[in-house]
């Protein structure tokens, strides 16, 4: 980090993309020392990461996350449970003793949450998976996770895969359509990060990584696109290739002096 660009408050940052677009290589950039929660084995492939494990600047968090049967597919749960406490145990020392805490990913935290919970209540009756009524207390203890990094003034970055966007369809009259006894709905043709659903809103900065490639080199390059910031509506929409926590810093001290001269100088742009 130079000296002249002042370093980002701790925040929480979503990063999501598709597969090989750099993100968790992007993650690593956040500052130093840092705990990586390296939850699908992937995030050794990310460039600098070994070299930051030679140099104990990052700590490798794994857990022993069972396979689900492969054969039966409501087989009862044994050991998601087990792992979820041992992890989270692990999250609230490292949120205290770490610069950064990287999730990669956070779409593997959520999964094993949920999957912890059914095994909870497999323990007292044979259940295949949660109603939807029951995602309360997954949700609560994703909401505890995090509030870890806020209280501890700690970088939360969160790697997610993407998926398809989803909304409820409604017939021409505005009322909700149903299939089979369930609502009916479609994709918008928007991404998402996948895994839980409160992740957009808890985070300061939501970047979505995506792959150009030069018709004429043929060469691609990596670029992250601001979809929430934590520092301002100025910086939505923006666009940095090759990016990095230094990228995003020297972004947000390139702000506009204050919002009234942004205002007038879109005033001026208009007339």
């Amino acid at each position: 980090m130079t000296t002249e660009v002042a370093e980002l408050i701790p925040s929480i940052t979503t990063i999501y993309g598709d597969p090989g677009t750099i993100k968790t290589s992007i993650a690593i950039t956040w500052p130093r020392p840092m705990a990586v929660y390296n939850l699908e084995g992937g995030a050794s492939r990310a460039w600098g990461y070994n070299e930051g494990i030679a140099d104990k600047s990052i700590v490798e968090r794994k857990f022993a996350i069972p396979v689900k049967s492969l054969t039966e597919r409501w087989a009862a749960l044994t050991g998601h449970l087990e792992a979820w406490k041992a992890m989270t145990k692990q999250m609230e020392t490292d949120f205290k003793t770490f610069k950064t805490v990287v999730w990669d990913t956070g779409t593997m935290v959520w999964a094993l949450d949920r999957d912890a919970y059914l095994q909870e209540l497999q323990q007292e009756k044979a259940r295949k998976q949660l109603l939807q009524i029951e995602y309360g207390e997954p949700n609560r203890r994703m909401n505890g996770l995090y509030s870890l990094p806020r209280a501890y003034q700690t970088h939360l970055v969160v790697v997610h895969h993407e998926t398809d966007e989803y909304a409820q369809v409604f017939d021409p009259m505005g009322r909700p359509m149903v299939e089979d006894g369930r609502p009916m709905s479609a994709t918008t043709g928007k991404r998402i990060p996948e895994g839980f659903k409160h992740t957009l809103a808890l985070s300061d900065w939501v970047l979505h990584t995506h792959i150009e490639t030069n018709p004429d080199t043929n060469e691609d390059t990596p670029w992250a696109t601001v979809e929430k910031s934590g520092y301002g509506l100025y910086m939505r929409g923006k666009s940095m290739e090759w990016p990095s926590y230094e990228g995003l810093a020297v972004m947000v001290n390139d702000k506009p002096k204050n919002n009234s001269d942004k205002f007038e100088a879109g005033v001026e742009a208009d007339n």
